[in-house]
């Protein structure tokens, strides 16, 4: 199948951080800035459907010892679902608790100052 590049909007109305939906071709897509990347997901919670885009963009708790403040790492990969909490690398899709579950991850590049994903 061949692939489709279909322009979703200007680079500059996605900010860092912020999730954003898109409908490309009856696809809901969420698109996220992170600092000079941009990413698509299926906007699709495999568990049982929740939008991601209500969710949160973040990052995962360290270990830390009881009475400790907590800290995070991976900040700004972690997609986390708005309904029960699953959570997704945004780079690869797979959800880090349950590696056999994934959201579909589409390319986007930018032209111009415009975003394109790529769609097959």
């Amino acid at each position: 199948m061949a692939s489709r590049a279909h322009d979703i909007g200007a680079a500059a109305d996605f900010a860092p951080g912020l999730l954003r939906r898109v409908d490309v071709e009856g696809r809901a897509l969420v698109v996220l800035c992170r600092g000079e990347e941009f990413v698509a997901l299926r906007d699709l919670c495999p568990h049982q459907g929740a939008p991601l885009s209500a969710g949160e963009l973040g990052g995962t708790p360290l270990p830390c010892q009881p009475g400790e403040p907590i800290q995070y790492g991976r900040i700004g990969e972690v997609l986390t679902c708005p309904w029960h909490g699953w959570e997704f690398d945004v780079g690869t899709g797979r959800a880090l608790a349950h590696p056999q579950a994934r959201v579909r991850v589409y390319p986007v590049r930018r032209e111009d100052g415009r975003l394109w994903v790529e769609l097959s």
